[in-house]
């Protein structure tokens, strides 16, 4: 299963977005968050931490899930070629997140934003920067 992850940073509204998009189960998610630490890169995190919980929670079939995201940050941490340096807190949701389904394979594969290569990385990108300006 494909599932397209992405964050964004509104400075000027110092709000954050995060979303993700399921092509094959026609589901998409975003959100909102208006916290002192908001970045992109913390938003990044969150779109594929909230991805992992929606597929802990609705019990999801599929083995083999792919994150896609176009955030070389998130892609390379979670392939060990990054340290976790900054944003633990979240990092640390992550690999539990990661742990509670010990039971499918989780790839993340890093896709370059705003090529027009995979419509779901288009949708993710405009969930995100949505809700960021709301």
């Amino acid at each position: 299963m494909d599932i397209y992850t992405d964050g964004a940073y509104s400075g000027l509204k110092k709000t954050g977005g995060w979303a993700f998009y399921i092509p094959e189960l026609h589901i998409r998610v975003c959100g909102k968050v208006t916290t002192d630490d908001a970045t992109n890169n913390r938003m990044e995190l969150m779109g594929a931490i909230k991805a992992l919980e929606f597929i802990d929670e609705s019990n999801v079939e599929d083995k083999e899930i792919t994150i896609w995201s176009d955030s070389q940050y998130l892609v390379e941490t979670m392939a060990g070629q990054f340290k976790q340096k900054t944003n633990l807190d979240l990092w640390s949701n992550l690999d539990d997140l990661k742990d509670t389904l010990f039971s499918k394979k989780i790839i993340f594969k890093y896709i370059k934003g705003h090529s027009g290569l995979k419509d779901g990385n288009n949708t993710a990108d405009i969930l995100a920067n949505l809700i960021s300006q709301i």
